[in-house]
C-alpha cells in the first residue's frame, strides 16, 4: 500500500510541475472588435485559445474559433498578453485556454463595445491589498460580484491592488479576484501600494493612455459611457497638467454619461485621510463639474461614502479586502451617506433612465472577525441630464 501511494504521489508532483499556468487567465483593454487575455505561464509555453460567440457555443457546445499563442523568448516565467481581434462588436463571447499537458482553463466570457443606446453595466472594486489571516476576503467580494444578478461588461479597480508589487502579492492577487475575472476584463489604476511598480504595467493590458508605458492613465469610451482612469500618485506638476488636458479631450465627446476614477478621494470624511485631498479640490474638481462629470469613483479611504458637490457625485469604494478604516464622527459637507466596517463592491448599470448604483455589502467587520452577510449598503440613481443643467462655477 505504502508503495501505491507514494507512486502516486509521485505522479501528482510530477503533473503539478509540469503544469505550466501559474494564474490566469483575465481579459483587459476591450474594444469593439478585439480583447486582450493575459495569463502567467512557467516555463513559457504553447497554448490553445479556443473562443467564439456565446449565443453560438450555447446552441453547439463547440467554439467557432481556435487560435495558437507560442512564446518567444527564453524566460522562465512570462506575463502573456495575447490579443483576438476581428470580433464582433456589441457581442458576448466564451473562451478557453488548453495547454499542452492537458489543462484546460474554466470557461470565461467578454463582450466587445456595445453600440451606442445599448444599456451598459459594470462592478468597482478598490483596495484588495494583501491579507495575512483568513478569510480571503477579496475572494469574498470577488465570488459576490460574480454572482450579482447584472452581467458585468466590465470592471474598474481603484488601486492598492496589493500591499506590495512583488511576485507572491500579485499572484495572491489574481487567484482571489479569479471568480470575477473569469466573467468581466478588468481596468485598474494606479494606488500609492503599486509604487509606480514596472510590474502593475506588466500585468496589466489598459485602454488607450498617456503617460508611463500609455498606462499610466487612460480612457474607455463604451457605448453611452465614457470612464477616464487617472494617477493621483504623480509627482510633477507636469503630470498633473498632462492628466487635466487629457480629461478635457476624453470628456468632451458624445456620451452621455461621463465616469472618473482615481485612487486618492477628492473628498473623504475619514478619520484619518479627511477631508480629501486639497490640491484635487483645486485642481481637478472644478473640471469635473465644469465637464458635467457624474461619478467620480476613489479608494484609499477603506470605507464607503456618497458625497454630492456642484452636481459631481463622488464615491469612496475602499472596501475591496483591506482592513476597514473608521470615518470621523462628523461627516464632511456634501456627505449623503457613510459607512464603515464592511467589505464592499459598487455595481453601475447605464440606460436611457440614468445611472442606477447599488453599493453592496459582502461582509462585516465586527470585533476583527469577518461576518459574511450581503446587504444593500446604498441604492441612486442619478438621472440623464445636460452639460447645461449642471451648476455654473463662474457666475
Amino acid at each position: 500500500m505504502k508503495r501505491i501511494i507514494f507512486s502516486l504521489l509521485v505522479v501528482l508532483r510530477s503533473l503539478v510541475a509540469f503544469c505550466s499556468l501559474l494564474y490566469g487567465p483575465w481579459a483587459g483593454a476591450p474594444q469593439r472588435e478585439s480583447i486582450t487575455l493575459s495569463w502567467v505561464a512557467s516555463p513559457p509555453t504553447s497554448v490553445v485559445v479556443q473562443y467564439g460567440p456565446l449565443p453560438s457555443y450555447l446552441d453547439t457546445g463547440e467554439f467557432l474559433f481556435s487560435t495558437t499563442y507560442q512564446p518567444t523568448g527564453a524566460s522562465e516565467r512570462e506575463i502573456v498578453h495575447f490579443v483576438l481581434t476581428d470580433l464582433q462588436p456589441n457581442t458576448w463571447y466564451v473562451y478557453c485556454l488548453v495547454f499542452p499537458d492537458g489543462e484546460t482553463t474554466p470557461l470565461g466570457t467578454f463582450r466587445t463595445a456595445p453600440e451606442p443606446g445599448e444599456p451598459v453595466s459594470f462592478a468597482v472594486v478598490s483596495d484588495t491589498q494583501w491579507q495575512w489571516d483568513e478569510p480571503n476576503r477579496v475572494q469574498m467580494v470577488a465570488t459576490a460580484m460574480a454572482n450579482d444578478p447584472w452581467a458585468f461588461h466590465f470592471v474598474l479597480h481603484g488601486g492598492d491592488l496589493v500591499e506590495t508589487p512583488i511576485p507572491s502579492h500579485w499572484e495572491f492577487f489574481f487567484r482571489s479576484m479569479a471568480p470575477i475575472l473569469r466573467w468581466a476584463p478588468l481596468l485598474p489604476v494606479l494606488g500609492n501600494h503599486e509604487r509606480d511598480s514596472l510590474t502593475y504595467y506588466q500585468h496589466f493590458a489598459l485602454p488607450a493612455g498617456e503617460g508611463r508605458l500609455g498606462k499610466r492613465w487612460w480612457a474607455l469610451h463604451w457605448g453611452d459611457v465614457v470612464v477616464v482612469g487617472l494617477d493621483s500618485n504623480a509627482k510633477t506638476p507636469q503630470d498633473y497638467l498632462d492628466q487635466l488636458a487629457w480629461v478635457r479631450t476624453n470628456l468632451s465627446g458624445p456620451e452621455p454619461y461621463k465616469i472618473v476614477i482615481f485612487h486618492h478621494p477628492v473628498f473623504s470624511s475619514d478619520a484619518s485621510y479627511g477631508p480629501g485631498a486639497e490640491g484635487l479640490q483645486r485642481l481637478w474638481h472644478p473640471v469635473f463639474a465644469e465637464l458635467g462629470v457624474d461619478l467620480v469613483l476613489s479608494g484609499h479611504a477603506h470605507n464607503y461614502e456618497r458625497i454630492e458637490r456642484d452636481g459631481v457625485t463622488y464615491l469612496v469604494v475602499g472596501g475591496g479586502g483591506a482592513n476597514a478604516y473608521p470615518l470621523a464622527s462628523t461627516r464632511l459637507e456634501g456627505s449623503k451617506v457613510g459607512i464603515s466596517g464592511w467589505h464592499f463592491y459598487v455595481a453601475i448599470r447605464a440606460d436611457s433612465q440614468g445611472l442606477n448604483v447599488r453599493t453592496v455589502g459582502v461582509a462585516q467587520v465586527r470585533a476583527e472577525r469577518v461576518i459574511p452577510w450581503r446587504e444593500t449598503l446604498d441604492a441612486f440613481t442619478l438621472p440623464a441630464t445636460s452639460w447645461s443643467e449642471r451648476p455654473d462655477l463662474n457666475r
